[in-house]
């Protein structure tokens, strides 16, 4: 019975996550949850008793916990050089399915309570910055990069990764994976010539 209950929960939380970032945490209902699974609304009241926040919190908590695992599985199971585990981060994003990030950090958490909002920002900090924060600064101890703030750049990586979303739904033709590896390029190489 229990494997039932936390089989449904899983699924619950899978058609959570997706119509959460199709469409952001204000524009999804609980209807349009149950509508999804096939089940009554009240049903979802079973797994997650205060609610619709109650259900985005978690999936939250689980969608940084995956990244987090995937993002430090990349970075640990590349060789010692940043270029390398950037590129192995961004393998593992574009084998995700896409995350608004940005949209979720800047819409989707000022409509939850403070106390909510607090966690999942510092569930995300710790989360998606960690595993960047840790191969760039580990790079400049191997004297690969010059000594910059880490949690600059990680923020700005992930930015710019979090941009590929916008870009694919603006009909680009370049794929997730040559826009993921150009942004490593730029990050690590610069945009302007250094050799004329």
């Amino acid at each position: 019975m229990e494997t039932e209950t936390t089989d449904a929960k899983q699924r619950v939380l899978d058609v959570a996550e997706r119509l959460f970032m199709e469409r952001g945490y204000g524009a999804v209902t609980l209807r349009d949850i149950s509508d999804e699974l096939g089940m009554r609304q009240a049903s979802l009241y079973y797994h997650f008793p205060d609610g619709k926040e109650q259900l985005f919190v978690e999936m939250a908590q689980r969608v940084f916990q995956r990244h987090h695992a995937g993002m430090m599985a990349a970075v640990d199971g590349a060789p010692d050089n940043l270029r390398a585990q950037l590129n192995a981060v961004c393998s593992w994003f574009d084998s995700q399915s896409p995350v608004n990030f940005m949209g979720m950090m800047y819409a989707d958490m000022p409509a939850l309570n403070e106390t909510n909002a607090h966690q999942l920002s510092e569930a995300a900090y710790q989360s998606m910055f960690d595993p960047l924060t840790r191969a760039f600064r580990a790079a400049e101890q191997r004297g690969e990069t010059r000594s910059v703030d880490v949690n600059i750049l990680a923020g700005s990586f992930l930015a710019l990764l979090d941009g590929i979303t916008f870009s694919q739904t603006q009909q680009s033709r370049v794929s997730r994976h040559v826009m993921s590896r150009e942004i490593v390029d730029l990050l690590l190489d610069g945009l302007i010539y250094r050799d004329r």
